[in-house]
Order: C-alpha cells, then sequence, then structure tokens
C-alpha cells in the first residue's frame, strides 16, 4: 500500500475522533465563534497545518453544530489532499518554477492600479464626447474606416403568410415619408415576426440575411441590381426595401462608425488623462520628499 494512501487512512481516523470531540464543543457552545479555536488543531500533512481558527470563516453564522462539523469536515479533506500533493509536487518542480511571490505581487499591484484608474477616470475625467469632435475625428480618420463587410439601410419585415392588407403593406415598407414609417412600424409591433425599419441607421447586410431566406453568391452585385424584395417560403413572407448600402472595402460612413469612434475618443482621452495624473502625483511625491534613490 503507498505510504501516503497508509497516512490518509490512518488520519481519517485521527479526524473521526477529532470531529466527535468537536461536535462535543459545538453542541455545548452552541456556536462555534464562541470557541477559542487558535490552538485547535484540525489536520497536519507533512510539515503543514491546518487549525480551526483558519477556516472558521467559511462556516455560516447561525449553522447547526452538525452542520459545521460537516463543513470543516469536507474542507479538511480537501486541505489534505491538496496538501499531500502539492509536496509533491514541490519535490520534483525546481525552485525557479514554483517561486510565484513576485508575480504575484506584481499581478496584484497591477490589479490595485487597474482599478485605481477606473475609478479616477470615472469620478474626474470628462466623459462627454460632443457631435463636433465625432465629425472632426472621422474625417482626419477617415481612410482608416474601410468595410469589412457589405452594410445597408433598408426596411425588413417578415410576416405569416396568412398576412392581410399587403397593398398597404407593400406601399408602407418603400415609403420614404416619416409619418407612414411610423404606421408600419405600429403594424410591425402586432403582427410581424420579425422587423426592422431602418431608414436612417445602418446595419450589415449579413444581419439581415441570417433571417431571410436568400441564397446569394454574389453579395455585392446583387446589392447593386435590386432594392426591393419580396419572397415567401412555407411559412413566411419577406418584405426587403434597400434604401442605401456600402460595399465591403469602401469608406464606412460616419453614422455607422459614431459609436465606434466615440470609444476611440474616449480611450485616447484616458490615456492623457492617466499619463497626466501620473505626472502630477510624481512631482507631489518629489515636492513632499517622500522619493529617495540610493544608486
Amino acid at each position: 500500500m503507498p505510504a501516503f494512501l497508509f497516512f490518509k487512512k490512518n488520519y481519517s481516523s485521527q479526524i473521526l475522533f477529532l470531529f466527535y470531540g468537536l461536535m462535543f464543543f459545538f453542541i455545548s457552545a452552541c456556536n462555534i465563534f464562541e470557541l477559542q479555536t487558535e490552538d485547535t488543531l484540525l489536520a497536519k500533512a507533512y510539515n503543514s497545518r491546518l487549525y480551526l481558527e483558519d477556516i472558521r470563516q467559511i462556516i455560516p453564522h447561525g449553522s447547526s453544530p452538525e452542520d459545521s462539523a460537516a463543513i470543516v469536515k469536507r474542507y479538511v479533506d480537501r486541505w489534505i489532499n491538496q496538501q499531500v500533493f502539492l509536496y509533491h509536487a514541490k519535490q520534483v518542480l525546481p525552485g525557479e518554477k514554483i517561486n510565484f511571490e513576485q508575480r504575484v505581487t506584481d499581478y496584484r499591484n497591477t490589479l490595485i492600479i487597474h482599478a485605481f484608474e477606473s475609478e479616477l477616470t470615472r469620478t474626474e475625467m470628462d466623459s462627454l464626447v460632443s457631435d463636433q469632435e465625432i465629425s472632426r475625428y472621422y474625417e482626419e480618420n477617415k481612410m482608416h474606416f474601410s468595410l469589412r463587410d457589405h452594410i445597408v439601410q433598408a426596411n425588413y419585415i417578415k410576416l405569416p403568410l396568412n398576412v392581410t392588407n399587403l397593398a398597404t403593406i407593400r406601399s408602407l415598407y418603400r415609403s420614404m415619408d416619416e409619418e407612414e414609417l411610423v404606421r408600419l412600424e405600429n403594424y410591425c409591433l402586432d403582427h410581424a415576426a420579425t422587423y426592422y425599419i431602418g431608414r436612417s441607421n445602418w446595419i450589415t447586410f449579413n444581419d439581415i440575411l441570417l433571417d431571410m431566406p436568400l441564397d446569394i453568391q454574389d453579395k455585392g452585385r446583387y446589392l447593386r441590381n435590386n432594392r426591393y424584395i419580396e419572397i415567401t417560403d412555407d411559412y413566411y413572407r419577406y418584405f426587403l426595401y434597400i434604401y442605401d448600402y456600402r460595399l465591403k472595402g469602401d469608406i464606412s460612413p460616419l453614422d455607422f462608425e459614431r459609436d465606434n469612434i466615440r470609444m476611440q475618443i474616449l480611450n485616447r482621452r484616458k490615456q492623457t488623462f492617466i499619463r497626466e495624473k501620473r505626472l502630477e502625483f510624481f512631482n507631489q511625491a518629489i515636492e513632499a520628499n517622500r522619493i529617495e534613490t540610493y544608486f
């Protein structure tokens, strides 16, 4: 029998004995947090020791003695298995592979700095981006806004086959009149399975094709030669009116990039803001004689 299995079996009986003792204290005191637990040893594994004080926070306040003992036992079982495996890992792995202290410290510092930067930008940085800023940014960087997909301004409606008033629908979905488009949207709210009224908004053509049963080999050519599309399948009737389109590789229109540009402006503003804050804090530390170097 492997030594560690024998050790674990031996220890299980010790743990069981210990828990019967703990149960006695639980029943007597009715609350684990009333115990003096600093010296209450729960388990040993090689050179590691686990005390009741180390894990008291895992026991919910108000737990019954039976539940508390069960929670502690489950934790001890996991702890013993972990410590045994950890011991063998330390015997095999070279020291440089298990020396995580500096990496843990660096990671913790990075998390603290990131949280502080986020709080500073949330509370002190101006997050308003005007339409003028967005337009200026777009004009200065227009060549970088190349479309990765075909986009359209379109009305798209998916209705059940038994829909009535087809003549009215055909008239409304091709309309440029705002009042008629409002009428169309109200109708779609009650009757359409899917719809998109987008005369002034851009959407990728693929988003529409995911819902509309069109088999198109050359999407660019199709967009150049089709404006009104009405088709049916076994369940639905589909209406698509394309007001305008841009092809993949074209310069992306401002309205399609507005949110993206706003985020780019804010990211640039944040970088400048944090750089200035770092310099401000550094200068304060210099003036207060809180920085010393010895090389």
